[in-house]
């Protein structure tokens, strides 16, 4: 919380000397990224992009923000509590089954003959598992924090989880590939 404080403090006060650009000069093209996800995610969860903001500022990507929020609310737990244990190094799969967040949770349809690329083995494994163990399988945490991201993204977009799982493939991060589902 102190953390949270001090880094408001040095916002207000530097944001205060800065002659009066906009706030899109004042930040570079990634950042401005980061803030239009950043909405969509706070949009997704119903959290303000304050919330969403204050998150980000947790030593995690912005992609993993998205996981955080998520796991909290199935956990019913404060999203600093998942936060935390990230920051501290606790892989996914450790975090999810803390909380009883089974790995069945993040599966998503696709549609039949969709290339699921880096998603390809956790899908082998769903088939090859009956449904009612999915809950044990262990999801990498690449893949979970993708899941998450596309399943999120879809909804809140409206396009389909293909679509958003073919930007990732083509910008190799989650973050431009929003931008680039939003952009179009």
């Amino acid at each position: 919380m102190v953390r949270v404080l001090k880094a408001a403090m040095g916002a207000v006060l530097v944001t205060s000397f800065l002659p009066s650009l906009s706030e899109a000069q004042r930040r570079g093209p990634y950042d401005a990224a980061v803030e239009a996800y950043y909405r969509t995610v706070g949009q997704a969860f119903s959290v303000s992009l304050e919330e969403v903001r204050i998150l980000g500022e947790w030593q995690l990507p912005p992609e993993e923000i998205t996981v955080v929020l998520f796991v909290a609310r199935r956990a019913g737990v404060s999203p600093d509590a998942i936060a935390i244990q990230r920051d501290a190094g606790a892989p996914w799969t450790t975090i999810t089954q803390r909380y009883g967040v089974g790995a069945g949770v993040f599966r998503i349809s696709f549609p039949p003959g969709t290339s699921l690329g880096p998603l390809e083995e956790v899908y082998r494994s769903f088939t090859e598992t009956p449904r009612a163990s999915w809950d044990t399988l262990l999801i990498d945490d690449r893949v979970l924090v993708a899941l998450v991201n596309i399943r999120i993204l879809s909804n809140q977009l409206g396009v389909p989880a293909a679509e958003v799982l073919a930007a990732w493939e083509r910008t190799a991060n989650l973050v431009l590939a929003h931008e680039q589902l939003t952009s179009s």
